[in-house]
């Protein structure tokens, strides 16, 4: 992004702290410490979460603030990968916030601790099928706490698309060129053209990774903008500037609340489901504090503050008794988890990563 466009969207309101924090880095400033708000955190003092920007919400770790009087701070990343870098630079938080699909990567370049969930109250309540998810568990060690979980498809406008079919085709079509965003990121865009294309998204050969290219770039000219959070295909969706984009559950009730008409796809390829949660950083500063964080995160006060402040699912099974049916549908989620878990293409760690970077990058780049 260049110094005039990020002048022009910071002026206009179109570019989200996500976006600014990816724009200083660019440019040479390290991450950025943000401290609680009300009372503040000495800075080092208390657990870090590393994390994406929207998780500092008060709910979501109120008994942390209960206990130790303050906050904990909060450092932002834009995406995992910058996340992965940073830490790999020598950048030691105390609680690093993945997916489930890259705890395998984090792990396996030394950036992470097993967690001793003896030491989680809330840890029982966490619902059963999250607990072991594949390539979050290794040597009988468990590296990885569930936390918020949800679906990845497609958001529109109903009032600006004509809907011919439930299907990423949606992505592909001519008819609304220019008018169409998805996410910049290979753990969003890539699965759902893969999907589209019949084949596994997380176990590509050569000609798999071919077709999916092909689409890709059939799909470039389409999209107005690659985007690198949910805030920005929100804010477009709302202006009218795009009518359709790839996005998390939780934009339903964003826009909705708003008074917009907007509806989430329920492709019949088959919707995206993914897991993000809690780990452990092998160097945390703040060890008990670290876990008094975790802990904090997978309380029912914090469920209920995810189900209806922020739109996604929560680990803690008990949450979902406090919150209706009629919240739960207005962010497409329902109460049978298990069932709602079991319905989508569960996210998975790639199998051939770098070549699938490449591959998307050669395709933005316009190559």
């Amino acid at each position: 992004m260049s110094d005039l466009e990020i002048v022009e969207r910071l002026s206009a309101g179109r570019l989200s702290r996500r976006e600014l924090l990816s724009a200083l880095a660019a440019v040479g400033v390290g991450t950025v410490m943000l401290p609680a708000r009300r009372a503040l955190a000495q800075s080092g003092d208390e657990a870090t979460l590393f994390t994406w920007s929207g998780y500092e919400i008060e709910g979501l770790h109120g008994g942390y603030n209960k206990k130790h009087g303050v906050f904990p701070e909060f450092t932002f990343f834009a995406d995992e990968d910058e996340a992965f870098q940073k830490m790999l630079a020598g950048f030691t938080p105390d609680v690093p916030h993945p997916c489930s699909y890259n705890v395998g990567r984090w792990r396996e370049a030394g950036l992470l601790q097993p967690i001793d969930t003896s030491r989680l109250s809330n840890w029982g309540d966490v619902i059963s099928s999250l607990k072991d998810i594949d390539g979050t568990q290794f040597d009988g060690q468990q590296f990885f706490v569930p936390f918020d979980w949800g679906n990845t498809s497609i958001l529109y406008r109903t009032d600006l698309v004509e809907l011919e079919e439930e299907s990423w085709s949606l992505m592909w079509d001519e008819r609304y060129s220019g008018r169409l965003a998805t996410f910049g990121s290979i753990d969003e865009t890539v699965p759902y053209a893969a999907i589209y294309a019949g084949v596994d998204p997380y176990n590509m050969s050569d000609e798999d990774l071919k077709k999916v290219r092909e689409l890709l770039r059939k799909q470039r000219p389409l999209i107005r903008f690659y985007a690198s959070d949910e805030t920005t295909i929100e804010q477009a969706l709302a202006a009218g500037e795009i009518v359709a984009g790839s996005t998390w559950n939780g934009s339903v009730a964003a826009l909705a609340a708003q008074g917009l008409p907007v509806a989430f796809l329920k492709p019949k390829e088959g919707i995206m489901t993914w897991v993000c949660g809690l780990t452990l950083h092998k160097d945390a500063p703040n060890i008990d504090k670290a876990y008094d964080l975790i802990d904090s995160m997978l309380s029912v006060e914090a469920g209920v503050t995810m189900l209806t402040e922020v739109g996604y699912g929560h680990a803690n099974a008990k949450a979902f008794e406090k919150v209706d049916d009629a919240t739960l549908e207005a962010v497409g989620l329902q109460r049978d988890v298990e069932a709602f878990l079991a319905s989508g293409v569960f996210s998975r760690q790639f199998k051939n990563r770098d070549a699938v970077t490449a591959m998307f990058e050669e395709v933005k780049a316009g190559l």
